[in-house]
């Protein structure tokens, strides 16, 4: 059996990938002795072909896991040898082969090609695997999944304190999670409320993120680049920055364009699956920009995304070019 868990939300997937080694360590291998991890990025085929058919003589299944091997491995030519290899050489009823892919971005999951290596092995995961895709949640669907995991920790939380929790985190789990427990840990076995939220939680869309875009806006360079560096000396992480910014912008694009018919801002979340929260505050700050220069200002932060990425220059650098070629600073 072969097994395809990917998309954005990696805590779903990871939560999955837990589900099945459990799984597979309770039915077939308490000790786990079976079970070979493997490290997709610095992966080879002798490896891949050796753990896969490594069996131990006590237990006659076996799983193994390759995490990230389309996403991150640069050698092309492995992904096209584990292709022809799984083509030749197909998995026992005994052998469980499971791939983790954390986001296989630019359509890769609907089997398009990025390289001629990387669409030949998805589609061919697509026709023999078990394929499983975790989009990030969002609306009800979001706010549906922390009333569980509220129900299953045990913790009471009122539905306008819910709303403003999912309101501040967004679509990402992991922080999510965190921010559950936190909450619940507080209060010990009182009703959370939104005073306790608003307290307690860091919210994914804070007051400086907004207040760095109106800077942009107000053509206040110096300014916005004095917050980014505070918040980068405060310990503030610099892809988060750059995440909250990225999103925010595709966000004020996508609002832009809609509020030429509609400007509503609860009309306009539920067009666009935002929250009313966010929604009404994009809707503010949309009136300080042209669409084009929306667009521009996206355009330049994905291209940071993309260079924090693809090379070892040092984010603080970008975001400071970032400023000058935005406000045209000196």
């Amino acid at each position: 059996m072969i097994i395809f868990l990917h998309g954005p939300d990696s805590y779903r997937s990871r939560q999955r990938l837990k589900f099945y080694r459990e799984g597979f360590k309770k039915k077939y291998d308490p000790q786990g002795l079976n079970i070979e991890v493997l490290e997709g990025e610095k992966l080879k085929l002798e490896e891949f072909r050796n753990k896969l058919g490594n069996q131990g003589l006590l237990v006659k299944k076996r799983l193994v896991i390759v995490e990230e091997l389309i996403g991150k491995n640069k050698a092309k030519k492995i992904q096209e040898e584990i292709t022809a290899y799984l083509k030749e050489n197909r998995l026992s009823e005994d052998e469980i082969l499971i791939f983790w892919e954390e986001d296989l971005s630019g359509g890769w999951s609907k089997g398009k090609k990025k390289s001629g290596a990387t669409g030949k092995l998805v589609k061919y995961l697509q026709k023999e695997a078990k394929m499983e895709e975790f989009e990030l949640l969002t609306g009800h669907k979001l706010s549906a999944w922390a009333e569980r995991e509220f129900n299953k920790k045990r913790g009471r939380i009122e539905k306008p304190a819910l709303n403003l929790l999912v309101a501040l985190v967004g679509s990402n789990l992991w922080q999510m999670n965190n921010e559950i427990e936190k909450l619940i840990n507080y209060k010990k076995g009182k009703i959370i409320d939104k005073e306790d939220v608003s307290m307690f939680v860091k919210a994914k869309y804070d007051t400086d993120v907004f207040k760095l875009t109106d800077m942009i806006a107000e053509k206040k360079g110096k300014a916005a680049l004095k917050l980014i560096r505070d918040q980068i000396m405060s310990g503030e992480n610099e892809l988060y920055l750059l995440a909250m910014l990225t999103r925010l912008f595709r966000i004020l694009v996508q609002v832009k364009e809609v509020s030429k018919e509609e400007n509503n801002h609860y009309t306009i979340a539920s067009r666009l699956k935002l929250h009313p929260f966010v929604a009404q505050k994009s809707l503010a700050q949309v009136n300080n920009f042209t669409l084009n220069e929306l667009k521009e200002i996206y355009g330049k932060l994905l291209e940071i995304d993309l260079k924090i990425k693809t090379s070892q220059t040092d984010p603080r650098v970008l975001f400071d070019l970032f400023m000058l070629e935005t406000m045209g600073l000196t």
